[in-house]
């Protein structure tokens, strides 16, 4: 008998990027509730907390993974089984390797988003220190997003070390205040 794919929806990012706000903003939204019972999988857990009493989505479970070694095949298809999981949300630990997260994958979870939020304000510092590990954040997903963006910030530079890795994602600058602009500096 196949196994029903399910749909896994990938948020990485270093600590108090910003990932934990948008899941709970998304999770509040009418509009994602489509009756799916919902794996919300925690592997770094930060200042911001869930709320799961906001959630319009109806059925959300949240587990909490303490260590990479619980990222194993076997655990996330226990996961799976145990909860008749549809979907899957993921708050990605960001000093995990992302290959430790698709060696885990159970054969009928698919990729169908991936989003890489980053803090504006060590952005370019984690790039200088953390080279490997913002690059790996970077290689695959569809969309980066700058939070806490300045005024004062030039873009280019940020809009540059993105490039430099994939040319795939969408670059989102959020300023203080909430304020959005996409990135639309032309590439060479």
């Amino acid at each position: 008998m196949e196994q029903q794919e399910i749909s896994v929806f990938l948020f990485l990012g270093f600590l108090e990027s910003g990932k934990t706000k948008f899941i709970q903003e998304t999770l509040e939204d009418k509009r994602m509730d489509s009756g799916e019972r919902t794996l919300l999988l925690v592997c770094e857990e930060g200042e911001e907390e869930y709320n799961p009493d906001a959630f319009n989505v109806r059925y959300v479970t949240k587990v909490t993974l303490e260590s990479a070694d619980e990222l194993t095949m076997e655990n996330l298809t226990a996961l799976t089984e145990k909860y008749r999981v549809q979907r899957v949300v993921v708050e990605y630990n960001g000093t995990w390797l992302l290959s430790q997260f698709f060696d885990a994958m159970p054969e009928n979870w698919v990729i169908d988003q991936i989003m890489t939020f980053f803090d504006a304000t060590t952005f370019l510092k984690y790039n200088q220190n953390m080279r490997q590990l913002v690059f790996d954040k970077i290689q695959m997903t569809q969309m980066v997003v700058f939070n806490r963006f300045k005024g004062e910030y030039e873009r280019e530079n940020f809009h540059k070390v993105i490039r430099g890795v994939s040319r795939r994602p969408d670059i989102v600058y959020e300023y203080l205040g909430g304020k959005v602009e996409y990135d639309d500096i032309e590439d060479p």
